[in-house]
């Protein structure tokens, strides 16, 4: 497993730093302990335990050591695909220490556990097996030197019963350490897996937060804020998290007022009309305060849509069933005037046929409505398309003729649309500016303009008395009209269409028209 991964070279590093503590103290008390015993005036204790050549060389060569492990001390954490060279060169040392001491009943060899422990946590749980076996074949060496020293003669059943023994112990706790150091390699994958899906948990959740429709403002009683999503940021830029705020002071009066876990209510902040709704939290004995607020235009919006939408599904079906009979209306209205001579009954006929045009003007405007999503889009040559629009609309309107006049940049204007709809939002615009307009030579006027962002607009405008300020903010409502032959449909209709093809449609007050900007070819 990697260590990166399971988080071994921080425990890996600490270890080393400890078995270079016990190596120095190692080195100090033998060294010590020979120094102390060359001192005494005793006799019988003054014979050397050790060569005095080879513990010098033993010392010296032990100290290199520790003091390599310390100037380069990841040297010791090697690849788990090799026993632990670092722990086999403590484990020779040792046993040459032994060796020098007496042999294994010198008690030197109990040294050996601790430094193959140190050798199975540094592989990681890997070859006890390894380490003990070769701590076996050093003792089994030298062991057979102690007794050789005898010539055979004399096998002492107590250095056979102590080698048994240190080998057994050496067995015992190679196994024991692998078994602690694979449990705990386990545990830190397993806190590695848990701390990766507590982060992929902690993601999801701040999506989730931050993307959530409501803007969403955790606080205290003092109107501390603890937390702010994305939505409530866009609401407020001034709030900062772990800064105080006096915005929502007419929410916590509320709140103080009528202690309510659960409340909800409408209110102005920032200039925004919000609809609030708040809910008491606790968090470590501090009483919280979360507020989910929407803008009440939002949704008035939402609400407008849905409405919409269930209009639209609705007049869909009802526009087929209207035709049959409106169609019988109109020609029985038609047959009735040809034998009439009476102008007021006439006059009567002539506004039945007005009417009936109007519902015909209507349900043709809802069923385009319903097809927006319906598009065929290509690459219109604007040029191409204007030439032959104003021509069947001076055919419809010959009164327009000559009235019109178009102003076009240069080049390639080619737009990414349904001609369709392009066609239908057009007739609407050129029609609305003609009714609107002084019906002169300066009666409309379309700019085509290229933008910057791969984008036209198509501007239609007149020269009329313009829009209000008052009706500006509902023209594309649906069935605003102040046309009493209007269907208010017209603009609405033409609006969703632009959208349809990733398009939009204003009102530009200070031109007196309309913008359609649409997408431009890329690739022209």
């Amino acid at each position: 497993m990697n260590a990166r991964i399971n988080g071994w070279p921080q425990y890996l590093d600490r270890l080393s730093a400890l078995l270079n503590i016990a190596r120095v103290s190692l080195l100090f008390s033998i060294m010590t302990f020979y120094v102390l015993t060359r001192s005494m005036d005793d006799p019988d204790l003054a014979v050397p335990i050790f060569n005095k050549i080879e513990l010098y060389s033993w010392a010296i060569l032990y100290g290199l050591l520790i003091l390599f492990s310390m100037l380069v001390p990841r040297w010791q954490n090697q690849p788990d695909a090799l026993p632990n060279v670092n722990a086999v060169v403590d484990i020779t040392m040792i046993a040459w220490l032994m060796s020098m001491g007496g042999g294994v009943d010198s008690g030197f060899g109990i040294l050996l556990l601790p430094f193959v422990g140190s050798a199975c946590l540094f592989s990681r749980g890997r070859y006890p097996m390894i380490y003990a076996g070769y701590v076996t074949l050093l003792i089994i060496i030298i062991t057979w030197l102690q007794i050789s020293r005898d010539d055979f003669e004399n096998i002492s059943m107590r250095v056979c019963t102590i080698a048994i023994m240190l080998i057994a112990a050496v067995y015992f706790v190679a196994g024991l350490t692998a078994y602690v150091a694979t449990s705990l390699a386990r545990s830190q994958v397993l806190q590695y897996q848990q701390s990766q899906m507590l982060d992929s948990y902690r993601h999801l959740l701040d999506r989730a937060f931050n993307y959530v429709q409501e803007g969403v403002v955790v606080l205290d009683e003092s109107g501390l804020v603890w937390l702010i999503n994305r939505k409530a940021q866009n609401y407020f830029p001034m709030l900062v998290v772990d800064a105080r705020t006096a915005l929502f002071r007419q929410v916590m009066h509320y709140w103080h007022t009528e202690q309510k876990n659960i409340f909800e209510m409408n209110c102005t902040l920032n200039g925004w009309p919000m609809r609030i709704h708040a809910r008491l939290l606790q968090e470590a004995n501090t009483p919280l305060l979360m507020l989910s607020m929407r803008s009440r235009t939002e949704i008035d919006q939402e609400s407008m849509a849905i409405k919409l939408a269930s209009l639209g599904q609705l007049t869909a079906n009802l526009a087929h069933e209207i035709r049959n009979p409106m169609s019988a209306v109109r020609q029985a209205n038609e047959l009735l005037q040809e034998e009439e001579r009476d102008p007021v009954r006439l006059k009567l006929f002539h506004i039945v046929d007005n009417n009936i045009s109007r519902i015909d003007k209507m349900l043709e405007d809802i069923n385009m409505l319903n097809k927006r999503d319906k598009k065929n889009k290509q690459a219109i040559d604007l040029h191409v398309f204007w030439s032959a629009f104003v021509q069947e609309f001076v055919l419809i309107k010959p009164q327009a003729v000559n009235c019109i006049q178009l102003q076009a940049d240069s080049g390639h204007l080619i737009v990414w649309c349904d001609s369709v709809h392009l066609q239908q939002i057009m007739w609407n615009l050129m029609n609305n500016a003609w009714r609107h307009s002084l019906k002169d030579k300066q009666a409309i006027r379309v700019v085509i303009h290229k933008h910057e962002q791969q984008k036209i607009s198509i501007t239609v405008i007149d020269n009329g008395a313009g829009v209000s300020a008052e009706n500006q903010l509902h023209l594309f409502e649906p069935f605003f009209t102040t046309e009493a032959s209007g269907t208010g449909l017209g603009l609405y209709v033409a609006r969703e269409l632009a959208q349809a093809n990733h398009g939009q449609l204003n009102y530009r007050s200070q031109l007196n028209g309309f913008e359609l900007t649409l997408p431009r070819m890329v690739d022209e």
